[in-house]
């Protein structure tokens, strides 16, 4: 089975072999990205965030995400990974996952990999 070039960087990150079973979510590996971005990533940045506000209809803003929450208090396996955001003076906690990086960029790559959009 042969794996993309985001898959590589996220096998890479995680410390596995490439010919192991299929990743999986799970609160070590979660960790681990934790750690991964809060390094990795240049805050704070601009993304948008969509917000689902009816059937077949969501409302996007522009948001600015300030930091990668901790993850003892806002990352699980279910949810993953939160991010702390600005969207003009209301500050947010939102799912990392949630938000689309506008710039091409390091961030973006970072976070198209984080939920695999890379």
């Amino acid at each position: 089975m042969s794996i993309d070039d985001a898959e590589k960087r996220i096998v890479n990150i995680l410390g596995v072999r490439e010919d192991k079973t299929p990743l999986r979510v799970s609160n070590g590996t979660l960790k681990i990205y934790h750690n991964y971005l809060s390094k990795e990533l240049l805050l704070p940045f601009e993304t948008e965030y969509s917000l689902e506000t009816g059937p077949l209809r969501s409302t996007y803003y522009d948001v600015k995400v300030m930091e990668i929450s901790d993850i003892n208090k806002c990352g699980t396996s279910f949810y993953g990974l939160s991010c702390k955001v600005m969207q003009a003076k209301r500050k947010m906690v939102i799912p990392l996952a949630e938000i689309e990086v506008k710039h091409k960029g390091k961030n973006k790559q970072l976070i198209d990999d984080y939920y695999g959009q890379g």
